[in-house]
């Protein structure tokens, strides 16, 4: 029986949307395809494997051994600390400001120009300042040499921070730590040759920090924008990271003050095992870190400095006549400043906003505190603060520990994602999430509670994760997790997360 005219019609018809579906479909498969390899590309452009460092990949050390010998100069007891204390404030200031310009005008660090002019301020306002250490003629010009010497050394700050800052992480701490070890023989070097010998080290510095930085950026491996893990919306929750650098900032200032006023006035058994310390601490970084590729997180690596101080403060008031052991918080000082670099530069790469002003201000909240806890340290005679002021500083350093350095804060967690050893969703994920939560809430009739309780569980959260965040007990979150489920008809977390595309 032949089919009628209309049922061919039919079946053509279907045949043809079947044909149309199948060329949509292969379509779409192809797209995804093509988004998936454009995904990989980005994705290996970011990732991309680091290009072997060089020589000038270490330059970092020029700078770090300069900031240490200007700060250095003069002021040989807690007493005449007046030239140091300037710089630090001076520096705070400058990093501000200079984090403002770069954000407008790149070129004011990027170009070569800019840095023929810092390298020469640098070794000019270097000489000015030493002799106006023992030149009593030329002790008008050390305030204003410290000036600008301070504003030179914000300045390579920011030129560092585009090299580290378009490398990936692990490279980033190979190059700071390795250089933080020929940092140190540079110290010793300048600070046990003659007057004219220091003075040329001094002056030379800064110039090859300006030419090293440069190279590096040429031999740096080019790559797309990190993934944005802080906007707007977040960004402020890093206020703890700020809290927790300002005060560790603080306590350091003050112990080094109460000391012996600089390294420039310790003893030279001091100063040398002041520097075996960094290298000491620089070498067990690269093996952890590099050589036996451990993971670690924000906490626990800015816990090695919690832990130095509270061995200081505790020396400082119980064995104050062993001078010896001084060089614990010149070791802390070294730890500080390496570790705000890691911290300030990861940071500054997965931020939406301007890199230089991510760096800048991050340098000032340590600046500025170093700087306080040093004008502080002035208002007692060396070491004798008293147990009244150690347990203060003893407190502080607790409050730091217990609120500031929680190992499961979400916030903190995003720094150091790539080395943490755990998956970190990213932020921009979380508003998206935090939006479509809203909706569906709204529609199910959540409570405000179940809302909050919802959008944690959807961004993977555990019951105690959120017990604890949300000051709550387990019970409770588990009581509004029942409820959650039965308005939104879901059965497991799995269901919920799905319901939400998270």
């Amino acid at each position: 029986m032949m089919p009628s005219k209309t049922s061919r019609e039919e079946g053509n018809g279907m045949a043809k949307e079947s044909v149309q579906s199948a060329k949509a479909s292969r379509a779409r498969t192809v797209q995804a395809d093509k988004s998936k390899a454009g995904q990989k590309k980005a994705d290996g452009a970011v990732a991309k494997p680091a290009a072997k460092p060089r020589l000038a990949s270490i330059g970092i050390c020029c700078t770090l051994a300069w900031a240490f010998l200007i700060n250095a100069a003069g002021g040989e007891a807690p007493t005449g600390q007046l030239s140091w204390q300037v710089s630090y404030f001076a520096l705070a200031i400058a990093m501000v400001a200079f984090g403002f310009i770069a954000r407008s005008k790149p070129a004011f660090v990027e170009s070569p120009a800019a840095g023929y002019v810092a390298a020469v301020a640098g070794a000019f306002g270097a000489a000015a300042l030493l002799f106006s250490s023992v030149t009593p003629a030329l002790d008008a010009l050390e305030y204003p040499a410290t000036i600008v010497c301070s504003c030179v050394l914000g300045w390579l700050y920011l030129q560092w921070g585009a090299f580290y800052t378009g490398v990936n992480l692990r490279m980033a701490i190979g190059c700071l730590f390795i250089g933080n070890t020929a940092a140190s023989a540079l110290k010793c070097a300048a600070h046990f040759s003659p007057f004219p010998l220091m003075c040329a080290i001094t002056m030379a510095l800064p110039v090859a920090s300006v030419l090293l930085c440069r190279m590096a950026l040429i031999d740096a491996p080019a790559g797309g924008r990190a993934d944005v893990r802080f906007e707007s919306h977040n960004l402020r929750g890093l206020w703890k990271v700020a809290v927790a650098a300002a005060v560790l900032s603080y306590v350091t200032a003050f112990l080094v003050g109460t000391s012996f006023g600089n390294q420039s006035a310790a003893a030279p058994d001091v100063f040398l095992l002041g520097r075996a310390f960094e290298v000491l601490i620089s070498g067990v970084v690269l093996a952890v870190v590099i050589g036996a590729n451990r993971a670690f997180n924000f906490a626990q690596l800015w816990r090695i400095v919690l832990a130095v101080l509270a061995l200081d403060v505790l020396s400082q008031a119980l064995l104050p006549q062993i001078t010896v052991i001084r060089c614990v918080e010149s070791s802390a000082w070294d730890l500080l400043v390496l570790f705000t670099w890691l911290t300030v530069i990861d940071i500054a790469r997965h931020a939406k906003a301007d890199r230089n002003m991510v760096i800048g201000m991050g340098w000032a909240v340590y600046a500025a505190s170093f700087a306080a806890g040093s004008v502080h340290s002035s208002w007692f005679s060396s070491g004798s603060f008293g147990i009244a002021f150690t347990t203060l500083l003893m407190f502080a350093l607790a409050m730091v520990g217990t609120f500031f350095l929680e190992v499961r804060d979400q916030d903190t967690k995003w720094i150091f994602a790539e080395l943490s050893g755990e998956r970190v969703s990213a932020p921009q994920d979380h508003r998206s999430i935090d939006e479509r939560c809203d909706a569906i809430g709204a529609e199910r009739t959540l409570t405000p509670r179940e809302l909050e309780v919802m959008k944690m569980l959807c961004k993977g959260r555990t019951k105690s994760y959120i017990a604890e965040t949300l000051y709550l007990t387990e019970n409770t979150v588990r009581s509004h997790t029942k409820h959650i489920y039965t308005k939104l008809d879901v059965h497991s977390k799995q269901e919920l997360m799905d319901l939400v595309g998270a």
